[in-house]
């Protein structure tokens, strides 16, 4: 090649690897390993607090702690392996030589199975590190673009992921940045800012906010139990993108503190003999899975290593945390939690066993079939009342009879949620009372009595709910048969005249089924009392003059012989009501992530649409009940039930 060609190709290479280094991420303008930038580590290193596990193996708390990789290198029964031809050991026991300049084709494998843990990697982790202490690694850095800024990075090393993403092990951390350009000038000022990682994002707070928890000047970091997000107080937190974690963290409950050993990281290996050659090694550090459940690459791969600012620009100022234990925006948070923990159950069982799954898929798509298939769906006008109808006409006909009336059935139950709120804060102030105070106690510090108790009290206010609610369809179902004219002033007046017999009975049945579901060997007998008692409404609003222990007799007496018709009509009805409530409540809280106190209006709001769905199945098969003790003959086929509901 002549020396002017030469020259230009030269050129060109320096332009394009500028043009590289440009568009790529920042490089650290400095890392810092001197004795100042030790002492820095040492004074900001953070404690750790871990949710206290209350016996070994137990999934209540937490088993792991950070912890050295030096544990891990030279250990026999860690292998090394190559991806591809069933991912062959290429050596047991390595050591940071061995993992040096291995790239992402590579990675590590633990004893057990990452999916399937037990208590395996619990109990390896402890005989692996027994009688050492707690250990993170301090990386001191500023970044190339932004001079005058120093940040203290904490890595700590997980040894099992046990969350919904299951994996071995696991890299989490903090960081601390500096108003200064070098260890020195830091020890002389206060930091400005902290940032916390939680799964693909983080959280960031000024120092000296409030949330900021300090132990003179160490942060107090709340690790989540299981997946070792790090956040800045106890509570549970809720995920609800990809950079939030998609799921739910928790550092509630005791807390066990932990004071670690810092070791400072240089920025790269210098070499296969480095005492740190392992931050060269680009593989994972785990299992090799698809997707979440992969190991994880170790901290010098991740962007943040070079550009920690950017990626302290990039964090959240505050995360979600659980709002009022009981409330409705907080059963959708823990339904929101359950779902996310089941679906990822099933992926994990998927992944494990593919033909299992199909199979189990099968058969619950079959059991769907033959159920559907042992019904009638016909279509059934909904008037009269009182008429044969099979369980699929019966789900039919309340929304025919829904539908005819839409806006009357919803403002009942929209009418009765001041109710339930009525009945919600008379619960709570029996809380102030001497005796129920201590019983009605929810802090969640007492025994399983006050829970009982607890949940027990919530039920109860729900269902008196319900049961006014279905009055109130009843009165518009008859006097629509009748052909009077409904107006809201009629309904009430009609509830108001049977509210004796109607709230003598409720409460007769709900004492006795409360008593009964007090004890786990009665519960059976309970929920076979509840389905009995389901017509309670029905027969004090359209069977006058009973005493309220003859409306339980009479209710009773309509679902002897039809106890599983009846709970698997109110059921279906019932729950797929409540279940699509819920998915509206789990599809604006994870689109729209509005604040909580809207999230419950919202909740409410379709709850409140939905209620008079289960109060109307209730009417209908009160009237296919009575219609079968009085011999009233099916309908020719050939002919409408009945006309329409007059208007």
């Amino acid at each position: 090649m002549r020396a002017p060609a030469r020259l230009a190709a030269a050129g060109l290479a320096v332009l394009v690897t500028a043009g590289m280094f440009s568009a790529g991420a920042p490089v650290a303008a400095e890392t810092f390993t001197d004795p100042a930038a030790e002492q820095l580590a040492e004074r900001y290193a953070p404690v750790i607090m871990t949710v206290t596990q209350p016996e070994p193996c137990s999934t209540d708390g937490e088993a792991f702690v950070p912890m050295s990789v030096d544990v891990l290198l030279d250990n026999p029964q860690i292998a090394l392996r190559q991806v591809g031809n069933g991912d062959p050991v290429v050596t047991w026991g390595p050591t940071a030589a061995d993992l040096h300049g291995l790239g992402a084709g590579f990675y590590l494998d633990f004893p057990g199975s990452a999916l399937s843990p037990g208590c395996l990697y619990e109990q390896d982790y402890a005989r692996y590190t027994a009688g050492l202490p707690a250990t993170v690694y301090a990386h001191v850095v500023t970044q190339a673009d932004r001079p005058g800024q120093l940040v203290v990075q904490y890595w700590f090393y997980w040894y099992y992921n046990d969350w919904n993403n299951k994996h071995e092990s696991d890299w989490e951390g903090i960081q601390v940045v500096f108003p200064a350009s070098t260890p020195e000038a830091a020890l002389g000022v206060a930091p400005v800012e902290v940032g916390y990682a939680q799964h693909e994002g983080g959280e960031r707070a000024e120092w000296g906010a409030t949330k900021l928890e300090l132990v003179g000047e160490h942060p107090v970091v709340y690790s989540s139990r299981g997946s070792h997000a790090s956040y800045f107080g106890a509570s549970l937190h809720l995920g609800r993108s990809g950079s939030e974690g998609f799921g739910c963290d928790t550092t509630q409950g005791p807390s066990t503190s932990h004071t670690p050993d810092v070791v400072v990281l240089p920025e790269a290996a210098g070499g296969p003999d480095d005492s740190f050659a392992w931050l060269g090694f680009e593989g994972h550090w785990g299992e090799r899975h698809d997707g979440p459940y992969n190991g994880p690459r170790g901290p010098a791969t991740k962007s943040r290593w070079t550009a920690p600012l950017d990626w302290q620009d990039g964090l959240r100022d505050a995360s979600a945390s659980l709002p009022t234990p009981g409330s409705r925006s907080g059963d959708i948070v823990d339904g929101f939690c359950e779902v996310v923990e089941w679906g990822s159950n099933q992926l994990m069982s998927l992944v494990r066993s593919p033909a299992r799954m199909l199979v189990t898929l099968a058969v619950l798509a079959t059991l769907a079939a033959w159920l559907w298939r042992r019904t009638v769906w016909t279509a059934t006008e909904p008037l009269p009342l009182v008429a044969r109808r099979r369980n699929g006409q019966i789900i039919r006909t309340t929304f025919t009879g829904f539908a005819s009336a839409p806006l009357t059935f919803a403002a009942i139950g929209l009418a009765a949620v001041p109710l339930g709120v009525a009945l919600g804060l008379a619960i709570n102030l029996l809380g102030y009372l001497p005796v129920f105070g201590t019983l009605l106690d929810s802090t969640g510090n007492g025994d399983l009595t006050q829970l009982m108790i607890v949940l027990a009290s919530g039920a109860l206010a729900s269902a008196a709910t319900f049961t006014l609610v279905s009055a109130a369809v009843t009165t518009v179902i008859d006097d629509r048969s009748h052909g009077r004219r409904v107006s809201p002033r009629r309904v009430a007046e009609r509830v108001r005249s049977h509210l004796g017999a109607l709230a003598g009975a409720f409460g007769l049945g709900a004492l006795l089924v409360l008593l009964l579901g007090s004890f786990v060997a009665l519960a059976p007998l309970a929920l076979f009392l509840l389905v009995r008692f389901q017509f309670v409404a029905q027969v004090a609003m359209l069977e006058p003059g009973l005493q309220p222990r003859a409306v339980l007799a009479r209710s009773a007496a309509l679902v002897r012989g039809r106890w599983w018709h009846t709970a698997v009509t109110m059921g279906l009805l019932g729950g797929a009501s409540k279940l699509v409530s819920a998915l509206v409540g789990l599809l604006v809280l994870v689109v729209v992530q509005p604040p909580f106190w809207l999230l419950s209006i919202v909740v409410v709001g379709v709850d409140a649409f939905l209620a008079p769905l289960a109060a109307i199945t209730a009417c209908y098969l009160y009237g296919d009940a009575v219609a079968q003790s009085e011999s009233v003959p099916d309908p020719e086929p050939s002919q409408p039930v009945a006309t329409s509901l007059p208007h």
